[in-house]
């Protein structure tokens, strides 16, 4: 156990600290790696699927807000903008909650799309 303690610990995470520190390194099997990339790459067909399920509906409902909510919008980010230029910051914005969600969803839909794209393997590469 390395004598190293961050100086940043509070004095509950001491004992956690203490407990992680003291178990040894283990080293992984050999191939455990080249094992769990040649289960994940088989999987990219459900992964897309995944990704598409939660993506298309935000964006449908992303698309319906900002055709009927533009101008809404469109106020918001000029407040926005004339409060980050400004010395003074009294703007006024609103956000839907619903909004922030569909957000979020498309962000974890576009995760598991980069997942699925990096997951399978480069051309030319031999599959065994």
């Amino acid at each position: 156990m390395s004598g190293f303690e961050p100086a940043d610990l509070d004095p509950a995470e001491r004992r956690t600290h203490l407990l992680l520190a003291a178990v040894p390194p283990w080293a992984l099997p050999f191939g455990f790696r080249d094992e769990v990339m040649r289960r994940i790459a088989h999987r990219t067909a459900a992964e897309w699927i995944a990704a598409a399920v939660l993506a298309l509906p935000s964006l449908v409902f992303l698309a319906t807000q900002l055709a009927t909510l533009g101008d809404e919008l469109g106020a918001a980010l000029n407040n926005v903008l004339s409060a980050a230029v400004a010395d003074n910051a009294e703007a006024f914005f609103f956000v839907d909650g619903s909004t922030v969600l569909a957000l979020a969803v498309l962000g974890v839909a576009s995760l598991i799309a980069a997942h699925a794209s990096m997951a399978r393997p480069a051309r030319g590469t031999a599959r065994r």
